[in-house]
C-alpha cells in the first residue's frame, strides 16, 4: 500500500503556512508569501498556494490539499482555487474554504464545537454533525461586530462627538487623536475621508482601548463590554443555528483580541458559561494549518 500523503494549507493576508503529514505523521511545513484570493485575486492566490505546497511537499505525490482562506468562504471563488490547485498535482483531492473551519479544527480536532475569530474582523463557525452556520465575517463595511476594527471605530466616532463638543475628551480620545494624527476636525475628517479606510490602521487602536479598560477607564470599558456584548451574540447565534446551546459544546477563542488574558476575554468568557451551560472554553491550540491539515487527512481517507 503506498503512503497516504496530506496537506493543510492557511492561505492568510501576510503570509501562506502548509503542513505535510505521511501516513498520519508530521512530514514537513513550509511558508511563504500571503495568499488571500480577495485582495490578491484568485489566479495570483492559487500561484502563490502551489509553491508553498510544492517546497512542502519535498517531491512527495499528494493525495489530499486543503486550503483555508479570508475570502474563500464564496463558492465561486473557492471552486476556482480547487480547479487551478487541482490542475498542479495530478490525482489529488483538493478542498478549498474560508479559514473559518480550519481554526475550528486547529482549536477542537473533532466532534462538534464553535469557534470565534476575533481579530481586525470577527466570525463565529460552527459545526454540528452535517449542521455548519457561519455568523459574521462580513468585513469592515457591513459586519466584523466586536472585532479589532469595530471597537476602534467605536472610539473613532467618539472622538468625532468630542471635536463637535458633543462629549468630553479623555485619554480613550486622545489615543485616537495621536492615532489618526488628527489633532482637529479638520484633520479628523481628512483622516476619515481623503483616502480609502485602512481597516488595520483602525483595528490596532483596540489594543490601547482594550488596556485603558483594565486600567479602570469608564469610557473604554463602555466601548470593551459593547465588544463583549457584540461578539457573544456571535456565539450564540452560531450555537443555535446548529442546535449547541444546550449540549454542552466546546467554544475556541482564536484571534489577536485573545493573544492575552483582558476585561474582553473575561466578559466573553463569562457570557458563555452563562448562555451555554456545561460549555468548554478552549483557549490556544494548534496553527490554523494544522486544522487544514487535519481536514485533509479526513478528506484522503475517504
Amino acid at each position: 500500500m503506498s503512503d497516504v500523503v496530506a496537506v493543510g494549507v492557511d492561505a492568510g493576508g501576510t503570509t501562506t503556512r502548509a503542513a505535510v503529514s505521511e501516513n498520519g505523521a508530521p512530514a514537513g511545513t513550509a511558508e511563504g508569501p500571503g495568499a488571500n484570493p480577495t485582495t490578491l485575486g484568485v489566479d495570483d492566490a492559487a500561484d502563490a498556494i502551489v509553491q508553498v505546497v510544492r517546497k512542502a511537499l519535498e517531491h512527495r505525490r499528494p493525495d489530499a490539499i486543503v486550503i483555508g482562506a479570508a475570502g474563500a468562504g464564496r463558492p465561486a471563488v473557492a471552486a476556482t482555487l480547487e480547479t487551478l490547485i487541482g490542475s498542479a498535482f495530478a490525482d489529488c483531492r483538493v478542498s478549498a474554504g474560508d479559514d473559518a473551519a480550519i481554526a475550528l479544527r486547529a482549536a477542537i480536532p473533532e466532534g462538534a464545537g464553535i469557534v470565534l475569530i476575533a481579530g481586525t474582523g470577527s466570525i463565529a463557525y460552527a459545526e454540528n454533525g452535517e449542521r455548519r452556520a457561519r455568523v459574521g465575517g462580513l468585513g469592515y463595511r457591513a459586519g466584523d461586530e466586536g472585532s479589532a476594527f469595530a471597537l476602534g471605530m467605536a472610539a473613532v466616532r467618539l472622538y468625532g462627538r468630542v471635536l463637535d463638543g458633543r462629549a468630553k475628551a479623555d485619554e480613550t480620545t486622545e489615543l485616537v487623536a495621536r492615532a489618526l494624527e488628527a489633532p482637529d476636525r479638520d484633520a479628523y475628517v481628512a483622516a476619515l475621508y481623503d483616502a480609502p479606510i485602512e481597516p488595520a490602521r483602525i483595528a490596532a487602536i483596540a489594543a490601547d482601548i482594550i488596556a485603558l479598560a483594565g486600567q479602570g477607564n469608564r469610557i473604554a470599558t463602555k466601548l470593551v463590554q459593547q465588544a463583549g456584548s457584540d461578539l457573544g451574540d456571535l456565539i450564540r447565534d452560531a450555537a443555535r443555528q446548529t442546535g449547541l446551546v444546550e449540549a454542552s459544546p466546546a467554544v475556541a477563542l482564536a484571534g489577536g483580541l485573545f493573544a492575552e488574558n483582558s476585561l474582553l476575554s473575561y466578559l466573553l468568557e463569562l457570557r458563555i458559561i452563562n448562555e451555554l451551560p456545561g460549555a468548554s472554553i478552549v483557549r490556544g491550540g494548534a496553527g490554523a494549518a494544522v486544522g487544514a491539515l487535519r481536514l485533509a487527512e479526513l478528506l484522503a481517507a475517504q
